[in-house]
């Protein structure tokens, strides 16, 4: 980070968590125009087995993440934009690359944190490193649980204090379809896997799902069925694999966890009423989630909760659209 004088000061420092693949940390301390102790860090991490075909993508230092302009064509390959309401100064790109090998990548950019998400943050997630970096750390611990996660393989950082000034994060893209389209297409064309067994199948390995995320110690806080993906077959031939994406808002609750536990489970419930869920399959998916049978008491209390809960976020819902 170059300053208005243009002192600048680099030195090596170890990351900031600890993971097996983790390397190239970097710390930059900047001065102020005055002289004065304007003290800006910065850092970042990528994951040792992406480290050369990033390179040879054209992506060796994750700093770039951080300036990389993709309609300047500074990084090679096949940059699109994502938009949609509400992102403010965050900025989302699909990135396609052919060499070494054809992958698609995800880059996440935060560039312009409110108030609001910083302390959101220091809060509920990390107060000495930036939102990118909580993600890149989320989905690293979610593999070491063996809970599939979107991988993510490059983050950078500038933080100034406990304030984040901007980062990036990179990420694979998580195999199959968002649950929600990949069921109404399978719905659509009457597939073998939305009936009978394989229908029975896919709920309770969903549920177990699921579970293990929760039981890893995270709460997603926004469980809809687009940020759960599906790798599976329509005629049900193979297992279903199931990787949660967007942990950009998890986190460790470490006060009041039922209560977060308890909302994304209704976000999830909500969601698979919008796909067609019947009742039976929304039980069904509870208790697989709880591992009780129908007549434990516990299963009544998490049922009405739940239910509850949902039923608020389907009539807020009703009052955006006006219906």
């Amino acid at each position: 980070m170059l300053c208005s004088n243009g002192a600048q000061v680099c030195s090596p420092r170890r990351a900031p968590h600890s993971h097996e693949h983790a390397i190239s940390t970097v710390e930059s301390t900047a001065l102020g125009a005055n002289g004065g102790g304007r003290r800006v860090k910065r850092h970042s991490i990528i994951d040792e087995a992406w480290r050369t075909p990033l390179a040879q993508a054209g992506l060796s230092d994750p700093f770039a993440l951080l300036d990389v302009a993709p309609a300047d064509g500074a990084l090679p390959g096949r940059w699109e934009a994502l938009t949609k309401p509400g992102l403010g100064g965050r900025q989302r790109w699909r990135w396609r690359i052919d060499e070494p090998q054809p992958a698609t990548l995800y880059v996440k950019r935060y560039a312009r944190p409110t108030w609001r998400e910083q302390w959101d943050r220091i809060l509920r997630q990390d107060a000495s490193h930036s939102r990118a970096c909580w993600e890149f750390t989320q989905a690293q611990r979610l593999r070491a649980a063996h809970v599939p996660a979107a991988p993510a393989i490059a983050y950078a950082e500038e933080m100034l204090g406990r304030f984040e000034r901007r980062s990036a994060v990179a990420l694979v893209e998580a195999p199959g379809d968002a649950f929600d389209r990949f069921w109404r297409a399978a719905s659509a064309q009457h597939a073998p896997i939305t009936r009978g067994a394989a229908r029975h199948d896919i709920t309770r390995r969903l549920a177990r799902f699921v579970a293990a995320f929760h039981g890893a110690g995270l709460c997603h806080r926004d469980l809809y069925l687009c940020h759960l993906f599906v790798d599976a077959d329509f005629n049900a031939a193979r297992s279903p694999r199931i990787t949660v994406i967007d942990l950009a808002r998890a986190h460790r609750p470490r006060w009041r966890r039922m209560r977060w536990i308890i909302k994304d489970l209704s976000q999830l419930d909500y969601s698979a009423r919008q796909i067609g869920a019947t009742r039976t399959d929304r039980l069904r998916f509870l208790l697989a989630y709880l591992g009780l049978s129908a007549r434990s008491p516990r299963a009544h209390w998490y049922a009405r909760k739940v239910l509850r809960k949902s039923n608020a976020i389907a009539a807020r819902q009703a009052r955006k659209s006006g219906g």
